[in-house]
């Protein structure tokens, strides 16, 4: 197999991080060519209303999925974190590369405790929202849309004097294109804000074997451990982007700590297990199971 088709959305963020997968294909695989394809998604196209009305987890993959299905493109590059939990029939992920960083970031002119009372932060996430208001109740929260660099500008412009919320990997992987400089990153961290179950993590999705076996050469295996504890977590709570809820796996010397939290009837709840790597997706189920129940 010497090309590959990549199905990628056409946001900087997006060809960024699929154009950093297909340089490390390349020189992984001498002679392999990859080809970028662009595909607008319905998260692409409405960039007005709020996520949960328009569909929630999915709108950012549902078409690029049917390419990969009709046998238009031969893999694609996605934040796993903005994938459903389950995947379509004869779709499958395959073992993802390092994560980065898994934190969300405050990007303003103030770190999140020194923001003015009053103030209003953006950010489009239910989840965020209920976290940050736990520990800043005096602040006000709103909806924010559109690309990283188009939500930086948003701060910056005065719609939100607070500042915008937003994940810490894509603003590493964007580097100077975020629009923030370093000083105006103010990183919140897990006990803050815990983040979206598989944030900072690429989900590699594809449908033949022969292309999953070049792809999983690109994997990372404590990345997988995680993605598994994660997925299996968001899963089990039937989630999609309008569940406020939250999950985080950390790998280290073959053990596994999860820390999941749910707001449900107006209350944040939180657990937290740990377990043998080999536990990682049970680990994700129990602690579901323990937030709902």
């Amino acid at each position: 197999m010497k090309h590959l088709r990549l199905g990628t959305r056409g946001s900087a963020l997006a060809l960024t991080q699929s154009q950093g997968i297909a340089d490390d294909l390349t020189r992984l695989h001498t002679g392999l060519v990859v080809e970028l394809v662009l595909i607008k998604t319905t998260g692409d196209l409405n960039q007005k209303d709020p996520l949960g009305q328009i569909g929630g987890k999915g709108v950012f993959v549902k078409e690029i999925e049917q390419a990969l299905l009709d046998g238009k493109i031969d893999f694609a590059v996605h934040s796993l974190k903005d994938m459903p939990s389950l995947l379509p029939p004869g779709l499958r992920l395959t073992d993802p590369p390092p994560r980065v960083d898994a934190r969300d970031a405050l990007v303003g002119a103030h770190p999140l405790e020194q923001v003015a009372g009053g103030a209003t932060i953006g950010t489009g996430s239910l989840r965020r929202q209920v976290q940050l208001r736990a520990l800043r109740p005096d602040l006000t929260y709103q909806d924010v849309r559109g690309n990283v660099p188009t939500r930086v500008d948003k701060w910056r412009t005065g719609d939100y004097p607070g500042g915008v919320v937003l994940a810490c990997a894509g603003l590493h992987r964007l580097g100077r294109q975020c629009g923030a400089a370093q000083g105006e990153i103010h990183p919140l961290s897990a006990e803050q804000c815990l983040p979206s179950p598989c944030q900072g993590i690429l989900g590699l999705e594809c449908a033949r074997p022969a292309v999953a076996e070049l792809l999983n050469g690109l994997g990372d295996p404590t990345t997988t451990w995680m993605m598994q504890a994660e997925r299996a977590y968001l899963e089990a709570l039937g989630g999609d982007c309008n569940l406020p809820a939250g999950g985080l796996a950390e790998a280290s010397q073959q053990r596994i700590r999860f820390r999941g939290v749910l707001w449900r009837d107006g209350q944040l709840f939180r657990a937290q297990l740990e377990g043998d790597l080999d536990e990682a997706a049970e680990l994700g189920r129990r602690a579901a199971r323990q937030l709902l129940g």
